[in-house]
């Protein structure tokens, strides 16, 4: 694995608060599109090259700036593509939500698009009549979140989205109308981050009031079929705390001359309950904007940010529920992070078993009943504030994988190319960083099953699966962590050197 700060000006030296893939995109040249958002009320679009392309000519840029979209009046704070085609969602600060699309140029009539790539600092040539190689409009704006939007999530068929907001609410819109169908009002607190099954049966929410609440769908699949004031989801679980077990206390010794009476008082008096109610999640002193859950590819399991856990050396942690056991308590814990976690992601593809590697016939808490593909495997990459765990469901109970070292800032957001063989880790600090993964097995295509969903699916949901307890801490191994060094012959602040972390 190798892994590299790309330096260039992102957004005007801002934050970058949101980075997204988009996974059905197609260009002859190969390589992947993605899209920022950050402090300068902007949404970008880029390039990043691929591997082949990176060593034909190494004097190539890894990136190339593809096009810059206005719209937005305050710092944009999530950028999510469609599941389904290359729409992109963009919301932030302003409330609003902006459905974009590409204007191709023969819709548009323009000549040939100039070329450009990103170099050194600068976006762009410096020529005063520059022509950006992509063209973005709005296709669809949505209107009535009541303050700043923090996350977005899209179905999986890409009719519908999900918003989060400062308001406690989180919305859920119409996309092809513009119109909200229904508020989610459960929350106390800032909505923070939001999460839709792939399988399309359930919503996830996180929010500051140290809250995972999980919706149930129970609406038309249709948009059309919708009526006004009819809710499409019901709440159908939600995790404030769980029941830990208590070590037993010591008893005193009591003295021979105890009476049998004073032995009995003390043995009521002694007596203390064997389990103990414990918070799942940091409060809202949490400086974070962010708390951004993440459902695996084949909607098996929901790992959410910002854990907690108060018997543990470790404090933070990123909790794991399975989809058979939603309403019960999270059946796997993944700590040993020295900062809260602010986002979690799935790599949105499988990938085939490693012969003698882990036990992929498991593959955390066993794979899908109809898994007519054999074992496989998934990655997860767990974000905290200050390093991104790597998590493979192949090898249980540690991570594969740890990158530090990297960001004066918090880190904000991460993404995954299509076939997980990169990642894009975004920060405060207004620089994003690239990691670059040579996974030892080939990555499957899942099938988009949104459409083919029963109705009992989710019939589970609400019920809780018999579990021992909370998994034992397995926090990263610390021989694959990295420590900030500064670029020699610099001065005054100095950057970050990315240095290789280890391999899967």
């Amino acid at each position: 694995m190798k892994v590299k700060t790309v330096l260039i000006n992102w957004h005007d030296k801002l934050p970058i608060f949101s980075v997204d893939f988009d996974h059905n995109y197609s260009e002859s040249r190969g390589g992947w599109r993605f899209a920022t958002g950050g402090g300068d009320n902007n949404v970008r679009v880029w390039r990043l090259w691929s591997g082949s392309e990176r060593e034909a000519d190494p004097q190539q840029p890894m990136v190339e700036f593809l096009a810059s979209l206005n719209r937005h009046t305050a710092p944009v704070n999530v950028v999510r593509f469609s599941p389904c085609s290359s729409r992109l969602a963009s919301a932030g600060d302003d409330g609003v939500v902006i459905v974009w699309r590409q204007i191709l140029g023969s819709e548009e009539g323009t000549a040939q698009s100039k070329k450009v790539a990103v170099s050194g600092n600068l976006v762009g040539d410096g020529d005063d009549h520059f022509v950006e190689p992509e063209t973005w409009r709005p296709m669809a704006l949505l209107r009535g979140s009541l303050a700043d939007i923090c996350d977005l999530a899209w179905s999986p068929d890409g009719q519908f989205l999900v918003s989060a907001s400062v308001d406690n609410t989180a919305r859920i819109w119409d996309v092809a109308d513009a119109r909200c169908i229904q508020v989610l009002v459960d929350h106390s607190h800032y909505v923070q981050g939001v999460a839709w099954d792939p399988l399309g049966e359930f919503i996830a929410t996180q929010s500051s009031d140290r809250s995972l609440r999980m919706y149930k769908w129970i609406g038309p699949r249709d948009p059309r079929d919708i009526k006004p004031g009819t809710d499409v989801v019901a709440l159908a679980a939600s995790h404030h705390t769980m029941s830990v077990p208590v070590a037993e206390p010591s008893r005193p010794a009591h003295d021979s001359e105890t009476s049998d009476a004073d032995e009995s008082k003390m043995d009521i008096e002694d007596a203390a309950p064997t389990h103990r109610s414990q918070r799942l999640f940091h409060d809202d002193n949490l400086a974070s904007f962010f708390r951004r859950p993440s459902i695996s590819p084949d909607g098996r399991l929901l790992a959410t940010a910002a854990g907690v856990q108060r018997s543990r050396t470790s404090r933070n942690t990123c909790y794991v529920w399975p989809r058979d056991g939603l309403g019960g308590p999270p059946a796997l814990n993944l700590a040993g992070h020295q900062k809260p976690v602010v986002a979690t992601r799935w790599a949105p593809c499988q990938f085939e078993a490693i012969a003698g590697v882990g036990d992929t016939s498991a593959g955390w808490l066993g794979p899908p009943a109809d898994d007519a593909k054999g074992a496989t495997r998934m990655m997860l990459a767990v974000g905290s504030q200050g390093a991104v765990a790597l998590y493979d469901t192949s090898v249980a109970g540690r991570a594969v994988g740890l990158v530090g070292g990297l960001h004066y800032a918090a880190i904000t957001d991460l993404a995954w190319t299509r076939d997980g063989s990169h990642l894009v880790i975004a920060s405060l600090d207004g620089f994003a960083s690239v990691a670059s993964l040579d996974q030892p097995s080939s990555a499957l295509e899942l099938e988009k099953r949104a459409a083919e969903i029963s109705s009992d699916v989710l019939g589970s949901v609400g019920s809780s699966i018999e579990h021992s307890g909370i998994q034992p801490d397995h926090p990263p191994p610390e021989a694959l962590q990295t420590s900030a060094r500064p670029e020699p012959g610099s001065k005054g602040k100095k950057r970050l050197a990315p240095t290789f972390v280890g391999t899967l």
